[in-house]
């Protein structure tokens, strides 16, 4: 896999954590922090979109089915 540098700016309180996890062994370095973190972000994001998407389209089939009935229900 190719990679390119990325400089980034964090609080120390986010820096300090990330060296916490190093330290306590869960990861080897920063950027392996990092690119946890980030792969774990737009994996739960992209699984939300997915989500918001179905809700979405169970709406507008339900809309569907309301428009296609309506000249039944009227009197």
């Amino acid at each position: 896999m190719e990679t390119q540098r990325m400089t980034i700016r964090l609080p120390k309180r986010h820096i300090n954590s990330i060296d916490m996890l190093i330290r306590t062994g869960e990861f080897a370095t920063r950027s392996e922090v990092i690119r946890h973190a980030i792969n774990y972000f737009i994996k739960r994001k992209a699984e939300s979109i997915i989500e918001e998407a179905d809700k979405i389209k169970k709406v507008q089939d339900l809309n569907f089915e309301m428009e296609s009935i309506e000249p039944y229900t009227k009197k």
